[in-house]
């Protein structure tokens, strides 16, 4: 009876053993496996911020961007080729006598319609509070009659109102390279193809230049979440057209000066 017993203890230490045995190769497994992904993880959190101070970062965002599909267009949208450039505002500054001017985003933007102009002539539309500079700027180089839509105040306003403005199924759509891929979905969404023309920014990318990369950088990751609040959360603040009376899509929100010298 009493060997019984011991063969019957010695039989239960050998299975709880053999469990402790294996519950300890699963625990170092998962240790080892919860150690690999925190490598992993950290190795790429660490590349990923060191690529933000070079040109890799903003040129793959841009490459992604680029390739992001659009919603659906009307069939005249996609067969229709462009007729008209749409340059929409960057934005604006004080020059040193505190006079309104285009800042250089905006700059590089009316810039790059105008060399576009020149090789192939098409109605110019300005769309955003900046459209009195930027039309000054036009017919101080040489280009008159440009459209006008002085309202809106974001990208989602700028397409909403151009086309209310004006009746459009494609253009030529002219903004900086971070800003394309949002700006050709909010005209999408209101039955206008964009073919894209892309401004530069202010500053190039450069591989001895990291302050440079980052500015770059900081304007891809602004524009990935402003996609990504687009898609998932509208914003709020974005009028309608049909709120919007022509007159005051017409109304400028101020007067621009000869500005012949930038």
């Amino acid at each position: 009876m009493k060997s019984k017993r011991r063969l019957s203890k010695q039989l239960w230490s050998k299975r709880l053993w053999k469990y402790y045995l294996r519950s300890a190769e699963r625990t170092l497994k998962v240790f080892r496996i919860i150690n690999i992904t925190f490598l992993l993880g950290a190795t790429v959190v660490i590349l990923v911020l060191l690529s933000l101070f070079t040109p890799l970062f903003s040129r793959s965002v841009i490459y992604i961007m680029q390739h992001l599909p659009l919603p659906v267009l009307p069939e005249d949208a996609v067969s229709l080729p462009p007729s008209a450039y749409v340059v929409l505002g960057g934005g604006l500054t004080n020059d040193n006598n505190n006079h309104i001017i285009l800042n250089d985003y905006s700059l590089k933007r009316i810039r790059t319609a105008a060399t576009a102009y020149h090789d192939h002539p098409l109605p110019i539309i300005l769309s955003g509070a900046e459209a009195p500079w930027l039309g000054q700027w036009l017919i101080e180089h040489g280009i008159d009659e440009p459209i006008s839509e002085n309202a809106s105040m974001n990208t989602c306003e700028n397409a909403r109102f151009t086309a209310k403005r004006v009746a459009l199924s494609h253009v030529y759509l002219i903004t900086d390279g971070y800003h394309m891929a949002r700006a050709r979905r909010q005209f999408a969404l209101n039955g206008i193809n964009s073919t894209p023309i892309r401004a530069p920014l202010p500053v190039n990318r450069d591989w001895t230049e990291p302050a440079q990369n980052l500015i770059h950088s900081r304007r891809a990751v602004y524009e990935i979440a402003a996609y990504l609040r687009d898609v998932l959360r509208p914003q709020k603040d974005c009028r309608r057209a049909e709120d919007m009376s022509t007159e005051q899509l017409l109304t400028p929100r101020g007067k621009a000066i000869n500005t012949s010298s930038n």
